[in-house]
């Protein structure tokens, strides 16, 4: 589970691991955001949460939207990129908080 702040959001990745260690799920691309067993690439951070909102929709719950995946969701670029807790495309300049920054 990704850790949790004081105020139950989950918190990102500690800078030391972004683009450092290998994604915890794929094993190939690079760790940019928190997910539930460890850190994430972006598409691998797309796959949970579409797998999140698959249950939550089957169980009759709500889930937040995700707008992170590479390519791009709003404009199709592959130019996209993650900070551990903020994803962010560089041409349609779209941003997404998906984690408290780290303190």
């Amino acid at each position: 589970m990704a850790p949790l702040g004081r105020n139950g959001k989950p918190v990102g990745l500690d800078a030391q691991y972004v683009g450092r260690l290998p994604c915890s799920t794929c094993g190939i691309r690079s760790m940019k955001l928190p997910g539930q067993q460890g850190g994430l690439c972006i598409p691998c951070y797309a796959e949970e949460c579409a797998a999140e909102g698959r249950r939550a929709a089957t169980a009759g719950s709500w889930v937040t939207a995700s707008f992170v995946g590479d390519p791009c969701l709003a404009c199709g670029s592959r130019s996209v990129d993650a900070n551990g807790w903020a994803f962010w495309c560089n041409s349609c300049d779209m941003q997404t908080a998906v984690a408290l920054p780290p303190q």
